[in-house]
């Protein structure tokens, strides 16, 4: 593994649209902090846990942190989503490249029932490889209180576990 500089935002979440405060916070941390390669933000920032506001994903959504990503040049996990997939809903993270390119998205696994009582569990881990740097994992919240998720994780060959 090589060095790679990860930051980490936290702020004021609202269950509401909270995608300007999110932009805000990315832009200011990555001009404070130009060595900056990974962005990552936490859970539920983009729209709280308001079914109301789930999206689908892909979608316009999504669209605009990629967007952020490619413009600033930098590794994106812009919180997680509450995400609509059909009548199902989902915690959902997304990993978006340099590029704009959405490299993964990981559903939770294991919702905070009863607060995320409308939430259907994810069915898999989530790894992905940032080339030349090394393998990462990547967890929300309340997964962390389950070590099979971690220990998977690492089976599969994380070296850095990220936790929004």
């Amino acid at each position: 593994m090589s060095n790679f500089a990860i930051a980490g935002v936290q702020m004021h979440i609202r269950n509401d649209d909270n995608g300007d405060e999110i932009e805000s916070h990315v832009r200011s941390t990555v001009f404070a902090f130009p060595w900056v390669q990974m962005v990552v933000v936490g859970e539920a920032a983009p729209v709280g846990f308001r079914q109301d506001l789930a999206v689908e994903l892909p979608g316009p959504a999504e669209d605009r942190y990629r967007d952020l990503a490619r413009e600033l040049g930098i590794w994106l996990i812009p919180g997680s989503f509450m995400e609509r997939a059909g009548e199902a809903y989902h915690n959902t993270a997304i990993v978006i490249a340099p590029t704009g390119e959405v490299v993964t998205r990981y559903r939770k696994l294991f919702p905070f029932y009863p607060y995320e009582g409308f939430v259907t569990p994810g069915e898999e881990v989530c790894v992905f490889d940032v080339p030349e740097v090394g393998r990462f994992g990547l967890a929300i919240c309340y997964d962390k209180w389950f070590p099979e998720v971690q220990r998977q994780m690492c089976w599969q060959g994380a070296e850095v576990i990220i936790q929004v």
